[in-house]
C-alpha cells in the first residue's frame, strides 16, 4: 500500500529529530541510521533528482567519512571500509549528489581517506592509487580544500615505500600550496602578510609544521643533512607557535631535531678525521659517493603542478606525517583524515631510520 504524502512527511520528521537528538547525545552511528533513512524517505517522496535529496546526501557521505575515520583511529577495520564504501558509492557520477563541484569535492576527501585506510592496514599501493585519484581531482577542481594534505599523505605512503625522491617533490608541493595559501589570504585580507612560515595563519600553520617535518625527514633519507637540519628548524619554529613550546608534537619534532643535530655532529667529527682536519669538511655523502663536489641540497620551488603528476621519480620514505584535516563540512573535522596525532610516532621511528 503506498503511503500519503503526509505519512512520508511525518517519517522525515521523525527521522530528522531521532538524528539531531541522538547527535546531541554523542551517538554518532545511531544518528546516522536515521540520517540514512531519512535520506532514502525523501528520495521515495522527491524521487532522486531533487535538490533536497542532494543536500541531505551531502551531510550523510561527510558523516560517513568521519565516522570512518573515527573508526579507523580505533582500529575497527570493518566498520571503516564499510561507511568509505557507502561514501565512495554516493559520490559517484550516478550518485544523489547532482551538483558536480559538491560531488567532486567530496569524493577527493572519500578518496583520500581510503588512501589512510589502506596505507593504515599496510596495503601501500592500494593507498598510492586512492591518493593519486584524490589528486587527480584537485588539480582539475577549484572547490577541493585541502590539496596539500592528500600531498602530505602521498609523501607519507611513498616514503614507507622506500621512494624517498618522490616523497620529497610531494612535501614540498604541500609546502608551495601553504605559503602560497598563507600570501593570497593576507592580501585579501588587506594585510602585509608574507608566506613565510611563522606568518602562516592558524589552521594552516599547524599542517605547515608537518610539511617542513616531512621535508626534513625526506632530506635525511636522502643524505642532505644540512638541508634537513635546516628544514627541521622552520618547523620547530612553526610548531612552537601553532602548537606551543610544550605540545607534544612540539617536542616530538624538537626530539628529531636534536637527534639530527647530534647525528650530523658525529658524522663531521668523523669526516674531520678522515681528511686530516676541519677545515677540509665535506658532507659524509659527497665523501663517499661524489669525493671534490659541493652539496647542492634540494632546490626549493620544485612543483609536481608543473610536472602533471604524482610519480615523477623514484623513491619516497619510511613514515613521515600525513594531513589531519580532511575539511568537508567547513566544520575543521579533525578526524577526517588520519594523521598527525596517529602518524607522529612512525615519523620519529622514520627519522631515526634515515639516521642510521
Amino acid at each position: 500500500e503506498m503511503e500519503s504524502e503526509e505519512d512520508l512527511r511525518k517519517r522525515i520528521r521523525v527521522h530528522d529529530q531521532m538524528y539531531a537528538s541522538l547527535q546531541q547525545q554523542g551517538k554518532p552511528f545511531e544518528a546516522l541510521e536515521h540520517l540514512e533513512k531519512g535520506l532514502f524517505v525523501r528520495k521515495e517522496m522527491y524521487g532522486p533528482d531533487h535538490p533536497e535529496v542532494g543536500r541531505v546526501c551531502q551531510v550523510y557521505t561527510t558523516s560517513c567519512n568521519t565516522l570512518a575515520m573515527n573508526s579507523l583511529q580505533r582500529d575497527d577495520h570493518l566498520v571503516a571500509y564499510e561507511l568509505l564504501k557507502k561514501a565512495e558509492l554516493l559520490t559517484s557520477s550516478s550518485g544523489y549528489i547532482k551538483d558536480d563541484k559538491i560531488r567532486l569535492k567530496l569524493r577527493a576527501v572519500t578518496c583520500n581517506n581510503f588512501g589512510c585506510f589502506y596505507k593504515r592496514r599496510g596495503k601501500l599501493h592500494a593507498a598510492l592509487q586512492y591518493l593519486a585519484k584524490a589528486l587527480k581531482i584537485e588539480l582539475t577542481s577549484e572547490e577541493v580544500d585541502n590539496p596539500a594534505g592528500t600531498h602530505l599523505n602521498l609523501c607519507a605512503t611513498l616514503s614507507q615505500l622506500g621512494r624517498h625522491g618522490p616523497a620529497l617533490e610531494h612535501a614540498q608541493c604541500a609546502l608551495e600550496l601553504l605559503q602560497a595559501l598563507a600570501l593570497q589570504k593576507g592580501q585579501s585580507e588587506g594585510g602585509s602578510q608574507s608566506p613565510d612560515n611563522t606568518n602562516a595563519p592558524n589552521d594552516e600553520g599547524s599542517i605547515l609544521a608537518i610539511a617542513w617535518h616531512n621535508i626534513a625527514v625526506e632530506q635525511e633519507h636522502l643524505g642532505q643533512i644540512d638541508a634537513a637540519l635546516q628544514s627541521y628548524g622552520q618547523a620547530l619554529a612553526v610548531a612552537e607557535k601553532e602548537w606551543g613550546a610544550g605540545h607534544i608534537k612540539t617536542l616530538a619534532i624538537k626530539h628529531s631535531y636534536d637527534e639530527a643535530k647530534s647525528q650530523a655532529s658525529m658524522r663531521r667529527s668523523k669526516v674531520s678525521k678522515n681528511v686530516g682536519g676541519a677545515g677540509n669538511w665535506q658532507s659524509p655523502l659527497e665523501g663517499i659517493l661524489n669525493p671534490g663536489a659541493q652539496a647542492s641540497g634540494i632546490r626549493s620551488g620544485h612543483s609536481l603542478r608543473q610536472k602533471g603528476g604524482p610519480y615523477d621519480g623514484g623513491r619516497a620514505r619510511a613514515s613521515p606525517i600525513g594531513d589531519d584535516r580532511g575539511d568537508v563540512s567547513r566544520q575543521k573535522s579533525w578526524q577526517v583524515c588520519v594523521g598527525a596525532a596517529l602518524l607522529l610516532d612512525d615519523a620519529m621511528r622514520a627519522a631515526s631510520c634515515a639516521r642510521r
